[in-house]
This record gives structure tokens, sequence and C-alpha cells, in this order.
């Protein structure tokens, strides 16, 4: 698989995962009970975690080869 390939499924489940997000989000609004919204909280916390992450590693695969593939070793974006 290529680089350009990964970084494709990267923003693709970057998607579904937003999609999830929104449901939840909809789910809190319409829930009653104070414990139910904070585990919904918490679980659109660690979806909005691993969205930006995602989001982080199409980027670095999508700019790998860019100045020579090390341009993100000093961990600055390009």
């Amino acid at each position: 698989m290529q680089l350009q390939e990964m970084a494709r499924e990267y923003r693709s489940n970057t998607a579904l995962l937003e999609l999830r997000v929104k449901q939840l989000q909809t789910a809190r609004r319409r829930a009653e009970q104070n414990e139910v919204k904070y585990r919904l909280k918490r679980r659109i916390n660690c979806l909005q975690a691993m969205i930006n992450e995602n989001r982080k590693t199409a980027f670095v695969l999508e700019h790998y080869y860019d100045r020579g593939g090390d341009a993100h070793e000093n961990g600055k974006a390009v």
C-alpha cells in the first residue's frame, strides 16, 4: 500500500469518526440523565482525540516525501 493510499484510509476513517461524534452529540442533547450526558461527553472527547491523531497521521503520510522525507522529524508541519 502506498503512503497516499494510507492517507486516504485515515481520512476516510476520520470522516466515519466525525459522523459518530455528531450522532453522540445529538444523543447527548436528548439525554435526560446527567450520568448519561457525562458518559457521552467522555466518549465524544475520546473520539475527538482519535480524530485529531488521524488527521495528523494523514497529513504526515501525504507530505512524507516533501523536502526529502525528513520534514516531520522535528515535529513541525510543512
